[in-house]
Formats: C-alpha cells, sequence, structure tokens
C-alpha cells in the first residue's frame, strides 16, 4: 500500500513538472504579439546606426564613377588610371602593387553592387544633370529635375531612403534630399569613407586619390525588398535586435517560473527519474555545452523564430504540403511551444543537475565527471611518468619521448624566425632551470640514503625513510630488504643465544636429577648393613633413573639428528587409523592414571599413507604422553582422522590442567615443557621431536590454543 502511495506522489509530481514547463512554454508563445508592439520601442535606423550601409554607399559611388567614365571614353580604363595620382619619391614596387590593389578593390565594389546590393536602386548624372548611368527607371531623377513636394510624396511611397550625392568641382560632397535618415548622421557616416578610409594601404601609401567632381549619385532603397541581399540582412538584423530586445523580459519571466518550481521540488522526490540518471552519467563539460547550447538558443537563437511567428510567416517551409495560412500558424504555433518547451526543460534539469552535485559534493563530483579533470590527470601522469627515470629500468622510450619534445620545441622556435631568436635564451634558462631542479632532488635523494646505509652500518636498524627517493627508489627498498633481513638475523641470533643458554641449563638440569639420584643410591648400596628389602627397594629406584637418563640421552639424540636432517626413513604403507590404534593401547595405563576419557572419531574404512611407521608411531606416543601428563584430570580427550581427497589431517584436543600463558609456539622448541615450574617428568622434547619427525615426512605440525583448549593438528598431503 504505502509503495503505491510513494508511486502515485512521485507521478503526480512529474505531472506537475511538466505541466509548469508547458505553462511557460505556451505563456511565451502567447506573449509574441505584445512582443511585435513592444519591439518598435527598440527599433533604430539601418541607415544611420549601420556604418556598413554607408561604407557599401560610397564604394558603390567609386565604381559606378570609374563605370561612366569607360562609357564616356568608349574603351575599358582601368581604374587606377582614371583616379589616382602618383606621389613623389616612391618606390616603383609600391607603385604598381598599389595600382594593382586598387584595380581589385574597385572590381570588388562593383561586383557587391551587382549582387550584394541588388535591392538599391540608383542613377547617375553630370554637371548638366543629364542621365549618365540608372539600373532601372525608377524616376530618382526627378529629385533632380522636379524637385517638388508631389515628387517627394510619390518617391516617398515607394522609397525607405533616397539620397542625393552631389559633388562639385572641387570634389567636396554634400548630401542633398535625403529621406529616410538624419542629414547629419548619414553626412558624418558617409565621410567616414571617403578616400582614404575607403582604400588599402598599398594604395594610399603610394598615391594620392583623385576625387569626382561635377558629379551627382542618386541611391534609393525600395520599402519592399525582392531580394536577399546586404539590404534585406541590415533589415532582418535590426528586426532581430528589436525583437531580442522585446522579448527578453518574457524569456527572464518563463526561466524564473521553472527555476522557481526546479528548487522548490525536493531532490530526493526526482533524483530516480530515468532521464535524470542518463543525463547524470554524461560527462559535466557536455552538461554545460547543452546548458550553454540552452542558453544561446533562448536568449540569441529565438529571435527569428518568434519573429517569423509574429508576422505569420512560415517557420517551415514545405511546398509539396501546400498548407493553408491557417493551418500554417497552427503549426507555427506548435512548433514554437515544442521548441521553448525543450529549451525550459533543459533549465529545469540544468537547476535539478546543479542540486544533485551540491548534494553529491562538488569535488568528487568533478573527480569523477570531468573530462577535463580526468585529462589534465593522464598529461599529469604522462608528464610524472617522463620525469621519474629509476635506475634499474628500461629508460629508452621514456628519453625518446624527451627528445621528441625538445626537437619539436626547437623546430617551433626555428620556423619563427626572429622570434625563435629571442625565444632560444628563454628556451635555453627554463631547461637549466629543470635541471638544476632535478640535479637537486637527485642530490638530495642520494645524501638522503647515504645517511640511512651509515646508520645501518652502525647499528641502527630501525632507520626508516618514509619519501620516495626517485631514481633511488628501488636501491631504497633493496636496502630496506636488506635490513629487515640483517634484523631479523640479529633477532634469530639473539633467540638462538638465550636458547643454547636455556639448552645447557636444562640439559644440565634434567641429566643431574637422575644421575645425582644414582650415584646417592649407589653410595647406599655399598652399605653392607643395608636390608635386602632396602637394597632391593634402591636398585628399582636405580633401575628407573637409569631408565630416565637413557630415555633423556636418546631423545637428545634423536632431536639432534632430526634438526641435522641426518635421519633414514623406512617408508611403508601405513594403515594411520591401526597406527593410532596401537599407540592409544600402549599408553592407555597413563590415561587411567589421569582419569582421562578419549574420544575418537576414525574413518572405517583404512587410511593408508606412505610413512615410516616407527617414527609416526613415536609422534603418536609423544603426543598422547604429552596429554596424560598436562590435560585437566577427569577430562575428555579427543583425537580426530579426517581423510579428504587431496590430504589426511589427524587433531589431538584437550583441556589443559595449568593456564597457559606463554607463546604455545615455543612449545614446539627444545626443553620446553608445559608446566614451567618443570614439577612433571620429562625431557621437554616430546613435542620437537613430533614436529621433526612430522616434518622429515613432508607433513605439516601445528599448535593452537583457545583458552585452555590445546590442539595439535597433523595434515599430510596424499
Amino acid at each position: 500500500m504505502l509503495d503505491i502511495k510513494l508511486k502515485s506522489n512521485k507521478f503526480n509530481i512529474k505531472l506537475v513538472i511538466i505541466i509548469t514547463i508547458l505553462i511557460a512554454s505556451i505563456g511565451m508563445v502567447l506573449s509574441y504579439p505584445r512582443i511585435k508592439s513592444d519591439s518598435k520601442k527598440f527599433g533604430y535606423n539601418i541607415y544611420e546606426e549601420n556604418t556598413d550601409f554607408s561604407n557599401d554607399i560610397m564604394e558603390s559611388t567609386y565604381s559606378l564613377y570609374c563605370k561612366v567614365y569607360d562609357e564616356k571614353e568608349e574603351k575599358y580604363v582601368k581604374p587606377a588610371d582614371i583616379m589616382l595620382e602618383e606621389k613623389t619619391n616612391i618606390d616603383p614596387y609600391y607603385k604598381t602593387t598599389g595600382k594593382d590593389v586598387f584595380n581589385r578593390d574597385i572590381e570588388r565594389f562593383n561586383e557587391n553592387l551587382v549582387s550584394g546590393l541588388k535591392n538599391i536602386q540608383y542613377c547617375v548624372l553630370d554637371k548638366d544633370n543629364n542621365v549618365l548611368k540608372q539600373n532601372v527607371n525608377s524616376n530618382l531623377d526627378l529629385l533632380v529635375l522636379k524637385n517638388n513636394e508631389d515628387t517627394a510624396k510619390k518617391l516617398q511611397e515607394k522609397y525607405d531612403l533616397y539620397t542625393v550625392l552631389n559633388f562639385d568641382d572641387k570634389g567636396n560632397m554634400k548630401v542633398e534630399n535625403l529621406y529616410g535618415a538624419d542629414r547629419q548622421t548619414f553626412q558624418s557616416n558617409l565621410n567616414k569613407n571617403i578616400r582614404d578610409d575607403l582604400f588599402s594601404y598599398e594604395t594610399t601609401n603610394a598615391f594620392e586619390i583623385k576625387p569626382i567632381k561635377n558629379m551627382k549619385f542618386i541611391y534609393g532603397v525600395p520599402k519592399n525588398l525582392k531580394y536577399s541581399d546586404s539590404i534585406a540582412d541590415y533589415k532582418l538584423s535590426e528586426q532581430s535586435r528589436s525583437y531580442s530586445n522585446a522579448s527578453l523580459l518574457f524569456k527572464n519571466i518563463g526561466i524564473i517560473f521553472v527555476v522557481i518550481m526546479a528548487l522548490i521540488i525536493p531532490y530526493k522526490e526526482i533524483k530516480d527519474w530515468a532521464i535524470l540518471k542518463k543525463v547524470l552519467k554524461l560527462p559535466i563539460e557536455i552538461i554545460i555545452v547543452i546548458s550553454y547550447l540552452a542558453y544561446i538558443y533562448l536568449y540569441y537563437g529565438s529571435d527569428q523564430i518568434i519573429l517569423k511567428t509574429a508576422n505569420n510567416s512560415p517557420i517551415i517551409r514545405v511546398a509539396q504540403l501546400q498548407l493553408t495560412n491557417d493551418i500554417s500558424n497552427i503549426l507555427n504555433y506548435f512548433i514554437n511551444i515544442f521548441y521553448w518547451f525543450v529549451l525550459f526543460s533543459i533549465v529545469f534539469i540544468s537547476i535539478i543537475v546543479i542540486k544533485h552535485i551540491i548534494d553529491y559534493n562538488i569535488v568528487n563530483y568533478l573527480k569523477e565527471k570531468s573530462l577535463i579533470y580526468k585529462i589534465l590527470k593522464k598529461i599529469k601522469y604522462k608528464l610524472d611518468w617522463i620525469k621519474e627515470i629509476k635506475l634499474g629500468e628500461q629508460n629508452k622510450k621514456k628519453i625518446v619521448t624527451i627528445l621528441i619534445l625538445n626537437l619539436v620545441v626547437v623546430c617551433i622556435m626555428c620556423s619563427t624566425w626572429v622570434v625563435g631568436i629571442i625565444i632560444s635564451p628563454i628556451y635555453t634558462f627554463i631547461i637549466y632551470l629543470l635541471i638544476k631542479k632535478k640535479y637537486s632532488k637527485i642530490n638530495n635523494n642520494y645524501n638522503i640514503l647515504l645517511d640511512m646505509t651509515k646508520e645501518i652500518a652502525n647499528g641502527n636498524l630501525d632507520v626508516k625513510i618514509d619519501k620516495d627517493l626517485g631514481v633511488f627508489d628501488v636501491l631504497k627498498k633493496e636496502i630496506e630488504n636488506i635490513q629487515a633481513g640483517l634484523k631479523k638475523a640479529v633477532n634469530e641470533e639473539v633467540k638462538s643465544q638465550k636458547m643454547k643458554t636455556e639448552l645447557i641449563s636444562n640439559v644440565s638440569h634434567d641429566l643431574k636429577t637422575p644421575l645425582t639420584s644414582i650415584i646417592t643410591y649407589v653410595d647406599l648400596l655399598k652399605d653392607e648393613n643395608l636390608s635386602e628389602e632396602d637394597r632391593r627397594t634402591y636398585l628399582e629406584t636405580l633401575d628407573r633413573k637409569s631408565e630416565r637418563l637413557r630415555i633423556l640421552i636418546e631423545d637428545l639424540f634423536e632431536v639432534s639428528k632430526a634438526n641435522s636432517g641426518n635421519v633414514s626413513l623406512n617408508i611403508i604403507d601405513v594403515d594411520i587409523v591401526s597406527l593410532m590404534k596401537q599407540t592409544l593401547l600402549e599408553v592407555d595405563d597413563k590415561f587411567k592414571e589421569s582419569d582421562l576419557k578419549i574420544r575418537t572419531n576414525f574413518p572405517s574404512e583404512k587410511v593408508m599413507m606412505k610413512l615410516d611407521s616407527q617414527r609416526m608411531f613415536r609422534v603418536f606416543e609423544n603426543l598422547l604422553m604429552n596429554i596424560s601428563k598436562y590435560a585437566m584430570p577427569s577430562s575428555r580427550v579427543y583425537i580426530d582422522i579426517v581423510n579428504e581427497s587431496e590430504f589426511v589431517k589427524i587433531s589431538f584436543k584437550n583441556m589443559t590442567e595449568e593456564e597457559i600463558k606463554f607463546n604455545v609456539e615455543d612449545l614446539v622448541e627444545r626443553f620446553v615443557r608445559g608446566d614451567k615450574s618443570r614439577n612433571t617428568e620429562g625431557s621437554g622434547l616430546g613435542l620437537a621431536i613430533a614436529k621433526s619427525f612430522v616434518e622429515l615426512q613432508g607433513g605439516r605440525f601445528k599448535i593452537s590454543v583457545d583458552g585452555d583448549l590445546f590442539k595439535v593438528t597433523i595434515i599430510f598431503k596424499k
């Protein structure tokens, strides 16, 4: 039930978001009529503010002047020969270049007049007001021939702008009969483009440009533009700019509306959206680019779609469909709503992404999702790889890479000529600083490593270097290995010396005790008045003590042979289960004395292994005797034999009588007993012998303690 409510709640939130963005989109489209009316407030006169138009007029004037001259002469004359006058003391090279550039400029002006200014109408008159050249029968000459109110009224109905440029006999230009722009502004814009400012430096450096004299140039821009040329572009640019400024308020209202909704909705309610998850998988740079493109299309790319829709012009022209105006307008509005819905959706998702980044942690997010970070990380890795040259490694590739980079830099400097000569000393100085820095680092690392070796030589085996020593780091690690080996060897030697001391002490004690008893009882037997019963008792004691001495000597001999590896094994097929049962029978009386109860878990089948039966019997006997001595009386002893496919595991478990407060690994050392006070009989070699015999036969011998639970595990691989 709760799950259904959560799903319903998430669906409602999605619905609210979609409706919110849709309202903003529809509201934006419904504001188009208001934008259209407000655009007039933001419009400007393209003939006044756009200096490109003034430039076009002056270029056309010079082009027409040369054309009229050719027609008058009835032959082609190069523009340079018509309008250029040489300056004195000019190199012939510059004269030739200046003429060629001027001819190309006039040709370019003419091409622009023919193809780039198709909508403009012109008429050229001489000083006597005779028509020399015109492109259409436009009656523009009436501005001069019949300049009255009726003529002006008729022309104003037809033209958006018309003007007369009158050049007198001194070459001075005057704007006359201007309609469609402010005279002073228009005159000022034209004056900026006269002569020197209009032509290339190559021309003006070597020549004076002759002024146009005794001619009138009449230009008119019709209200209805037939062609798509520069004039149409100027007008379209003005309309786009005015519509952009007029729509700015409504765009901001729509964005604020969507942003507020994105901020109000809790992030946790929408973080599981499939579309959001897909967006969040993208690198942050791609998300930024998409958001930036949405910003561009929202504020700058939407002007044309608003302009066309507001003026009932089709956004998409599909001639085959032959749509009526009403259907075309409806299609326009649907396209507009979809356009704004997409842009506002991107704005909404951008805000949600920002909320996600803040919630996730900005630094961690950039590390995981930033392409720039990953690229810089790879570059840093490559630079570190190039810089770090380690001894003992193949550094050929790194050296070649460094040389190639240096070659590229040198080639770039050589190709820049003078700049390269200036950069070369700077580059050399930078290389010097880098080499000096690298050398200082290597020298410092060398001294640190040298100090470490001196400390080790002086006996300080605990000296450490945590710093990366660069090229010497491999050598440092090897010295640390030697240091660890020396430390281990010293510790082993100290331990060995301690054990030797304990061995001598323990052997002396264990040999002295029975030997002293033997000497004492021998002295007692020398008494001639000794009764037969006492003599018999003393002889039994002597026999027991001598037997103990014999066993101790044999154990010492066995351990000595095992440690030296001088043991010959008689490997035969041995049934582990039978051998264990036989050993248990041998020590049964000892277990009864301690009231120990044996619990066995043996396989029903035979467990055959390639072993030395006598020595394995000794192993089992030593372990069982050890249990009989040190196990808690009246407790249970568990003996398990587990037959696996790859190994056989034998385990002995018992509860100890005394708490074990020392390292259990010491129990397998020679002359170590379970009771440190040495109150029990024994050589202390039982476990040591057992471990040695097991390992000689390829097995593993392990002791573990859990509280008072003592466990011995023997494992043989099959």
